[in-house]
Order: C-alpha cells, then structure tokens, then sequence
C-alpha cells in the first residue's frame, strides 16, 4: 500500500525465532507505520509474496534453505524495484557487491543498526517512498501517455482530410493563400509527433545496451537535414542507453544547432573526461557529453527557457526539440544543460553520463 498517511507492511526473512520477534517488535515500537510480517525462509517469503503485496522485504543473508541473495534474484524476477534491503550479521564486502549487482536497494549490517534496530527503522519508511513515489509518476506517465495517444489520433484524421484536400485543390486553381494553408496544417501534424514524442520518452530506460558514439552520430549526422555544415566528432567512447531514443536525442541537438547555427554552421560533439586536481582528488568536472557549434551561441538569460515546451526562435518549429531531447537524458538518468562554446556558439552538455 502506499504509505502516505497508512501503514507498511514489511516482509522480514530469516534470522532465529527469537531474533526475527525482537527486530519486529523492534520495528513496529520506533514507526507505528511500521506492520512486520515475519518468515523462517525463502520458499515462505516466495510463497507470502504471490498471494499478497508488501511494501517492502528485509532478508537475512544466512537462510536455511538459500542464501538471501539467491532470494533477491528470485524477487526481482517478478519485481525490479520492490525495496529488498539485505539485513545480516554476518557480512563482508564480497557480499555486499554481490548485493548490490542483483539489484539490492541497500545493505546493512545488524552490528552497526543498534539494539534496537534503529538504522533499519529509518531506512525503510524512505526506501518505501521513493519506491511509490517511483510508481506514481510511472502511472502518471502512462495515463499522459495514453491521453495525448487518443487526442493526436482524434486530431491527426481531420487534418489528415484537411492537407488531402489542399492537395487536390493545388491541382484545380491557383490562389495565394492554399500555399499557408498547407504550412499550417503540416505544422500541426508535426506539433501532435512531438507532443506524443515527449509524453514516450520520459519513461525511464530499464534495458540499456552499449552504443559507440562515433558510430551513432555519424549515423544521426546521415538522417538531419544538415545542408552544408560540418560535423567534427572528438570521441571514440561508449555509453550503455536506449539505442533508439538515444539516436533521437542527437538527432534533435544535430538539428538544432544546424537550424539556429547556419547552414555552414560547425557541429563539435565529443566527450567531456574526468578532471583530476591531484592523485587522490576526486573529479571536479562531470562526465559526460557535449554538442558545440560556432553560430551565434545563446543569450544566457535565455539559456534555461531552451528546455521549456514551446519555445523557438525558428518561425518553423515546433519548440519541442530540446525539451524532447532533456525528457531522453533524464529518462537515462543524465541531465542536460546549455552553455556557451570555445568559439562563443551554443554548446549543450549532458552530464551524468557514464563513458566507457
């Protein structure tokens, strides 16, 4: 259940008898929101989970019929975000990795949670929240999207009607204003792609693969109107995403710095590397990746309204493209934002990228 203003049910795993009663009483004491139900196993916490939803599951490592890891595996099979916290006390950092590589949400060991369980009690609550939170905005998502799904479509058939007739009414009579007409009606079909676009591309990447940069630009480069501008990749890199939406994300920053650079504009796209301040310092740089060019860059008081729906300074668009590309990133877990280039032009950067 979600826990805003109600209980959570926490599914406990393992541990002695007289333990597994201690840290529940324990739990339910420090948060009275707090309802723990408690079994000896795996197969039982396996068996408990088909019949029931929980809010979240807090496993031993050591159980008598696997290991909580083996557990784990057997969870995320049927559910990839179910909070899972790994609570044991016997541990080491072996399996702590391994932990975390099955797609735990957190490891704790019982020695350094106090006598009364205190640092799981607060864990969960906030482990909990994030994982509603998670699902709220994912159904939020799907009823936008199946919102802008049927509207486009209740839209896109007059329009279609509307551009066939312009068609057949070019061929019959010559008349100034069929030309604007048309332009209208073709800008309102490519203003309901883009509308569906970003309510799909918010969704978060679950299945990454790896995708070599140079290969995906040169290959977005191909499919962009680019007239006589020129592309100057600087990186050999890897990156893991969505192969298709990633391809749309340089797709659409090719496509604008081509539109608002010049034709002859110069496209730089390449990798931003760690920086090191000294051998043990940590980068004070983020990762990740930069689209430059040499036109004439962006204001910076209008740096941050780029993003936002609707807004372009080309009478022809749509104002969706960089607000398109952003909803991708994000979706990846990176972030996007705009600055000014070596030679004074726009240059977009995402950050957060992991470069392999």
């Amino acid at each position: 259940m979600d826990p805003i203003g109600g209980s959570i049910s926490v599914l406990l795993v393992g541990w002695t008898a007289d333990a597994r009663a201690s840290i529940a009483t324990a739990l339910e004491r420090t948060d009275d929101r707090l309802d723990v139900f408690t079994v000896v196993d795996a197969d039982s916490a396996l068996r408990r989970l088909e019949v029931r939803e929980y809010d979240c599951v807090v496993s031993a490592y050591e159980l008598p019929d696997r290991d909580g890891i083996d557990l784990l595996e057997s969870v995320r099979e049927r559910d990839a975000d179910l909070p899972f916290l790994l609570y044991t006390d016997t541990g080491s950092e072996a399996i702590a990795s391994r932990a975390v590589s099955a797609g735990a949400t957190g490891y704790i060991r019982a020695a350094t949670a106090g006598d009364d369980h205190a640092a799981l009690a607060d864990w969960i609550p906030t482990a909990v929240a994030s994982y509603h939170a998670r699902i709220r905005a994912q159904r939020e998502r799907e009823r936008l999207e199946r919102f802008v799904s049927v509207v486009s479509h209740d839209l896109r058939s007059p329009l279609n009607v509307a551009q066939g007739r312009l068609a057949l009414a070019r061929d019959e009579c010559e008349s100034e204003h069929l030309e604007p007409a048309a332009n209208a009606v073709d800008r309102s079909l490519t203003l309901i792609d883009d509308l569906l676009t970003l309510a799909r591309e918010g969704k978060t990447v679950t299945d990454a693969t790896e995708i070599n940069l140079r290969e995906l630009i040169e290959a977005c480069w191909d499919t962009v109107e680019t007239a006589d501008a020129t592309l100057v990749v600087e990186t050999d890199r890897t990156i893991r995403g969505d192969p298709g939406r990633v391809k749309q994300l340089f797709e659409n920053l090719i496509g604008n710095a081509v539109r608002h650079g010049g034709s002859d504009v110069t496209v730089r796209i390449g990798t931003m590397e760690p920086m090191f301040t000294s051998t043990r310092a940590d980068s004070n740089r983020p990762t990740g990746i930069y689209v430059a060019d040499d036109g004439p860059g962006i204001p910076e008081a209008e740096r941050e309204r780029v993003f936002d729906t609707g807004v372009s300074s080309d009478a022809d668009g749509t104002g969706f493209g960089l607000n398109i590309a952003r909803e991708i990133a994000r979706a990846h877990g990176w972030d996007m934002r705009v600055t000014e280039s070596e030679t004074g032009g726009a240059r977009l950067e995402i950050t957060d990228v992991d470069l392999d």
